[in-house]
């Protein structure tokens, strides 16, 4: 019993099957960025980005600027910050985006430079007050070629460091062929807003307020799935632990000719199918009142609300 599959889920489903638009050959877990021919970038980003013609309209403190081209223009009628795009990227910007919250001013830019099409980012916050200097970010480029996500499902303003201040998180777009997301992370502190490296590596991430975890779930491979738990401690975010289940590849190792599936902690065993009754799976793995509970509201992402549980993480939001 895969435990990728909650109770009540169509299980004549192949539980090996990759998810849409991947092709279930790449591993796809925390820092894997999945082999993609570059030459294929520019359409793949097509798909999501929103190709506009002229001046763009910003709709309920969002705007984006994207218009299928290697480079786009960034006028002064649109920036907000009186900064110049071109004194703070490396390359030309590809694309320009505008999230207005809470009395703050979010102007994203993304250029690539050098023959490997490297990707050089900036974040400028400003307050709608215009009171107190613009604050720049310079960001190292961790696209790892993704694809984007539209301007709606970009940005979102959240608590993940849990001290009582939004935080503003930027999504990188989706990765490799296991398809998860990331997001660039940006704590909000008495001085403005710093970024938050570690946060980057964590795919698929929900927020626990809770029990102030940052959960995570990915697709390692087509037979194989991981749950962790992140903590933020001394300024990072650090997995504190992983469940991993894994199909038995070994042929002498089936019993009765059916599958083996094992389940570890930390690399530690804690259960088998071939051990075990389906209820105690169930009881391990999902119970809401269980150690982990993977088909619980808690680990449902920031970006769609998904589960790996029941594969809705692979749903569009």
């Amino acid at each position: 019993m895969p435990a990728a599959r909650a109770e009540g889920a169509d299980f004549s489903e192949d539980h090996t099957k990759a998810p849409a638009g991947t092709d279930g050959q790449t591993d796809g877990g925390p820092g894997a960025g999945g082999e993609t021919d570059g030459g294929d970038v520019t359409e793949k980003r097509k798909e999501t980005g929103q190709a506009q013609a002229g001046m763009p309209v910003e709709t309920d403190g969002l705007l984006e600027v994207y218009t299928e081209r290697d480079n786009i223009p960034i006028s002064s009628d649109i920036m907000i910050a009186e900064v110049s795009p071109g004194e703070l990227l490396k390359g030309s910007p590809v694309i320009y985006d505008r999230f207005r919250v809470d009395g703050w001013i979010f102007e994203w830019m993304l250029a690539y430079y050098g023959s490997d099409f490297l990707e050089d980012s900036v974040l400028v916050i400003s307050r709608e007050d215009n009171g107190g200097d613009t604050q720049v970010i310079h960001v190292q480029g961790k696209g790892d070629w993704g694809t984007w996500v539209s301007v709606e499902n970009k940005f979102e303003y959240m608590d993940v460091n849990f001290d009582g201040r939004p935080d503003l998180l930027i999504c990188t777009g989706h990765h490799g062929n296991q398809g998860f997301l990331t997001y660039y992370c940006f704590l909000q502190t008495e001085d403005g807003f710093s970024e938050a490296p570690t946060f980057t590596g964590i795919p698929n991430p929900a927020v626990d307020e809770e029990n102030r975890l940052i959960l995570s779930q990915w697709r390692n491979w087509a037979a194989s799935h991981s749950w962790a738990e992140y903590r933020y401690q001394d300024g990072e975010y650090r997995m504190s632990r992983e469940l991993k289940e894994e199909l038995m590849t070994d042929e002498d190792r089936k019993q009765d000719g059916k599958e083996v599936w094992v389940w570890t902690v930390n690399g530690e065993e804690v259960g088998r199918s071939d051990e075990m009754t389906d209820e105690e799976v169930h009881a391990l793995l999902f119970d809401e009142d269980g150690e982990w509970g993977i088909g619980g509201d808690r680990w449902r992402t920031i970006y769609n609300h998904g589960l790996t549980a029941d594969y809705s993480i692979y749903s569009e939001p």
